[in-house]
């Protein structure tokens, strides 16, 4: 199919944040909109998350997405004709400080307040909700019994589906070459299959983010970072489901994938790309350690592959969303931190009112774009986040 010469709006990136405004955008009429992917759709990092979807944030911005996203995958089957495999298995967080367990009470208490069913609940209680958990060192546990994950591959096709049903144009196997300014506004964009113009271009490109920010002529604190993921044979000691399970003492996080388990040593790496992730097989190690700490009968289980996946992170841990300062019918859509899947139909939406109505449906000054040309962070390192997916 031919690449389209002009658009309304051009989105960077065919991941399941780009597909979600590409739908969203639709449903509100804007059909000139064109997808640009240099891959296929879902391929990059959304192929690589692990499906968690939790109301536990410690914002209220993030908790509304989430429990906004929450809706949508419950009945996400029905509207876009795709099963998203979602089930509300849980999440777990184990907590062995006692100061840890004293941070969780003010974000416990707001989003109990925004209708979250959260709940402290005792080692033992934790250890009846996963079985062979070591618990012995663990002051308590908080429990999200709503929380759950659903298949980000799914979700993303479903949302590109119903696009397209809509007229959205999504080009795969495009790479951005440039994007094109006059002075302070926005013209287009330049790609290996042509040039398109367009006076909305948005950025929706995950890790790539900086890259593409760089291309407009501007910085965007996106910093990507290598996560990895092993998976083991079938493992039936431990039966499922089990809740997704973090250890924030190590960031260890693991659950049940049909009668595999799925296990994460939490890591958080530079490795000075946006698009290689190389699997590091010495992170398996790591995960062993974590994994027999906590879960001792995985002594007998043995992995069998696993992969690595990029968190575009931001300096203080939050998203990136809205108009690029200083670059006209510029919008960023990034730097969900490992958070862009659960959040993407509210991302989705949010832009999308954003774009057309010319303001948003609620207060995203959480994730302004313009906090970081404010006070830049002189080396650009984030902290980890223990308990993200």
């Amino acid at each position: 199919m031919t690449l389209p010469r002009t658009a309304s709006i051009v989105i960077i990136g065919g991941g399941v944040v780009g597909c979600s405004i590409a739908y969203h955008l639709a449903s509100r009429g804007v059909r000139d909109v064109v997808v640009l992917e240099r891959e296929s759709v879902g391929s990059g990092t959304t192929s690589k998350a692990a499906g968690g979807i939790r109301a536990q944030f410690p914002t209220e911005t993030e908790i509304r997405f989430s429990l906004e996203a929450i809706r949508v995958f419950e009945r996400f089957e029905d509207e876009f004709g795709v099963d998203p495999g979602y089930k509300k298995i849980g999440y777990l967080f184990l907590v062995s400080d006692p100061d840890d367990l004293r941070a969780f009470e003010a974000r416990i208490a707001l989003q109990r307040r925004l209708g979250v069913d959260v709940r402290v609940i005792g080692p033992d209680d934790a250890g009846k909700l996963v079985p062979a958990l070591r618990v012995d060192d663990l002051v308590a546990a908080v429990w999200g019994p709503d929380d759950g994950l659903a298949g980000p591959a799914e979700v993303t096709s479903g949302f590109a589906k119903r696009a397209r049903e809509r007229g959205v144009h999504i080009a795969e196997g495009v790479r951005v070459t440039a994007i094109t300014r006059d002075g302070e506004r926005m013209t287009g964009v330049s790609t290996t299959d042509g040039a398109i113009a367009a006076p909305v271009v948005i950025n929706a490109a995950g890790p790539s983010a900086a890259s593409i920010g760089r291309l407009a002529g501007i910085e965007i604190a996106v910093h990507p970072r290598r996560r990895h993921i092993f998976f083991t044979e079938p493992f039936p000691q431990i039966p499922g489901p089990i809740p997704l399970t973090t250890d924030r003492a190590s960031g260890f996080y693991f659950r049940k994938e049909m009668e595999q388990v799925l296990l994460s040593p939490g890591d958080v790496e530079d490795i000075g790309s946006d698009f290689d992730v190389p699997m590091d097989r010495g992170k398996m190690d790591e995960t062993v350690t974590k994994a027999m700490h906590r879960v001792p009968i995985l002594e007998h289980a043995t992995i069998a592959g696993g992969w690595a996946g990029l968190r575009p992170l931001t300096p203080d841990d939050h998203a990136i969303i809205g108009w690029a300062p200083g670059v006209a019918g510029f919008f960023l859509a990034v730097g969900f931190g490992g958070h862009g899947f659960q959040h993407s139909p509210a991302t989705g939406r949010h832009v999308t009112d954003w774009i057309i109505d010319g303001k948003p449906s609620m207060d995203l000054s959480l994730f302004d774009p313009a906090r970081f040309t404010a006070r830049r962070q002189a080396d650009g390192v984030t902290r980890n986040h223990p308990d993200a997916e």
